[in-house]
């Protein structure tokens, strides 16, 4: 495997080999891109300068067989938080980058001129891209797809990535063809319009430059824990993460009204069941895998009672966002928004916090959806009014003087009530990220071992254990290129350890593979430091302490100290 570091400004490139004496021999992933950022980017530098680095990187077990391990992971310096960031997602092209040999793509310096990049076996070269200016993921992947083929991989922004929205996303290309999968959290779309690359495409093979070390070992590994995936996940495969809707408003934790109630009274009109009931009914499609390797398959395709595609994946995180949180109660409308942000390019989480305060703050009438369409449109556009609802939550609260934020470090927090859900309250408060669910999610019933008692989902008792337990096990997930629904856990890296073990013909211990976790995290924690982010920071608004979430009455509580020495015993 190599790494690929291409100038975008003179198109010079360097290829470095990844041997077993490599610095990045066991860095996949966030792992790689943590490094890098640390390493080499400024801490102090403008995250939409010259001096920020994109990495976009494979896992350590992305190309192998091994469940669920297709994901790619994109760092840089964020320009939501200004500290360090990673997000990570599915689609086609990891699996098509790791067969190239290809561990990660670092893109440096700044372009002149908008241009595409092509990665092939044969190398990686420049073309412009003035005829792909300005448009949205949906044309755009078209448009690459009638050109190229449909088995390309793409990596594109749309035009909120172009005019560096801090909530830009970068966009993939599902199975099904579709830019429905997004690396959504943080404004990395920004920087990659900043480094005014509208697309990478990536070539498949017909060989795979991916080695096994012991592929029947791997496999006797890989295969059983697929198998049981499949089977333990069978309800999540058939209705997918929408079907915590009701779940949430029923715990009392779903996000409503900007966080001012955490039961919503028309969530059956927005939630998985009734989803489930319109795909099936119209003839779209379920039980989806969101990539290659993906066995859980809980993704979706919804159509409209033409049969015309709205679009794809519509999970939680985007109904909560813009459902409940804005009162919107209509599934038709929520798609529609999650369309129009999958083609504008931007983070739908972000977004619908971002119209939540504005709603809040008496800008838009509550449940105004026609609204938000309007302002889709002016995002699409670069209007002013685009760019004051498209650089995130945080900006629109300071522009409109309006403090009634739900945001950890300039970013949104996501569709967990933080009164309610005691452990992902922490996550939110001391993740290097800012307020990211995928960083820790201490979600109803989950755990980070089998073995441990870590209270009641409501009560602060263990809650500070087990969410540091899972933002390390996430870290270790993210660095394999794995989806974290497999499961951040004690347990499972015995697993991931056995399967590098076989991979890469090494020896490692459950006790190696956490501490790869561990340094994930040490070295995010360091360049926060250095950019300004320091542990004092680790709080929520102070409305979450003061106001109690109804129905159930419960508030935040944990002391600003807990949260301050949250990492402090990381060894």
């Amino acid at each position: 495997m190599k790494i690929a570091r291409i100038n975008v400004e003179n198109e010079e490139i360097q290829f470095e080999e990844i041997t077993p004496d490599s610095k990045y021999f066991l860095l996949g992933g966030r792992g790689l891109s943590s490094h890098i950022i640390h390493n080499e980017v400024p801490p102090m530098c403008d995250p939409l300068g010259i001096e920020n680095i994109l990495i976009i990187g494979n896992g350590l077990l992305t190309g192998s067989p091994f469940p669920c391990s297709a994901r790619t992971s994109i760092g840089a310096k964020s320009p939501l938080t200004n500290g360090i960031k990673e997000a990570n997602v599915g689609g086609r092209p990891a699996m098509i980058l790791a067969s190239l040999g290809i561990r990660a793509l670092i893109l440096t310096r700044k372009s002149s001129k908008l241009k595409i990049i092509l990665v092939d076996q044969e190398g990686i070269k420049f073309e412009s891209a003035d005829i792909y200016r300005g448009l949205g993921n949906y044309e755009l992947h078209s448009k690459l797809r009638a050109r190229f083929g449909d088995k390309i991989g793409i990596y594109s922004i749309g035009p909120a990535g172009e005019y560096m929205m801090k909530a830009a996303s970068i966009a993939t290309n599902d199975l099904e063809g579709y830019p429905s999968r997004h690396a959504a959290r943080g404004g990395l779309g920004a920087v990659m319009g900043s480094k005014r690359i509208k697309a990478i495409i990536v070539f498949p093979t017909r060989s795979s430059k991916v080695k096994i070390y012991d592929i029947k070992k791997f496999r006797e590994i890989s295969k059983p824990f697929a198998k049981s995936l499949a089977k333990s996940r069978e309800t999540f495969s058939i209705y997918g993460t929408s079907l915590m809707v009701r779940a949430m408003s029923t715990y009392g934790g779903l996000p409503t009204k900007n966080f001012r109630m955490g039961s919503y009274d028309k969530a059956m009109e927005i939630s998985g069941e009734k989803l489930h009931e319109m795909v099936t009914e119209r003839g779209g499609k379920k039980r989806l895998p969101c990539s290659p390797t993906c066995v859980i398959k809980c993704s979706n395709l919804v159509v409209d009672e033409n049969g015309k595609h709205i679009t794809s994946s519509l999970e939680y995180e985007t109904i909560f966002a813009n459902g409940s949180l804005l009162l919107i109660d209509d599934l038709d409308k929520i798609a529609r928004i999650d369309h129009f942000c999958d083609d504008n390019g931007i983070d739908t989480i972000e977004f619908g916090v971002t119209m939540s305060v504005a709603m809040d703050a008496g800008k838009i009438a509550w449940g105004d959806a026609e609204k938000v369409f309007e302002i889709l449109e002016e995002i699409k556009n670069g209007s002013q009014i685009g760019k004051l609802y498209g650089n995130g939550v945080y900006h629109l609260g300071r522009e409109i003087n309006f403090e009634r934020i739900p945001h950890v470090k300039g970013q949104g927090i996501s569709g967990y009530d933080p009164r309610v859900f005691k452990a992902m309250s922490v996550t939110y408060a001391t993740s290097p990220m800012g307020a990211d669910h995928t960083s820790g999610a201490a979600i109803a019933g989950r755990v980070a071992s089998q073995t441990k008692d870590y209270g009641e989902l409501t009560e602060n008792k263990g809650k500070l254990e087990l969410s540091y337990e899972l933002q390390i096990y996430t870290a270790v997930l993210d660095s394999m290129g794995c989806c974290y629904f497999i499961g951040p856990s004690w347990e499972n890296m015995e697993l991931v350890a056995s399967a590098l073990n076989a991979m890469y013909g090494i020896e490692l211990s459950r006790k190696d593979v956490i501490s790869i976790g561990k340094n994930i995290i040490k070295n995010e924690l360091e360049f926060n430091e250095k950019a300004g982010i320091s542990q004092t920071m680790n709080n929520l608004p102070e409305f979450f302490r003061t106001e109690p979430s109804e129905p159930t009455g419960l508030k935040f509580t944990f002391t600003k100290e807990d949260l301050q020495n949250f990492w402090k015993k990381m060894d």
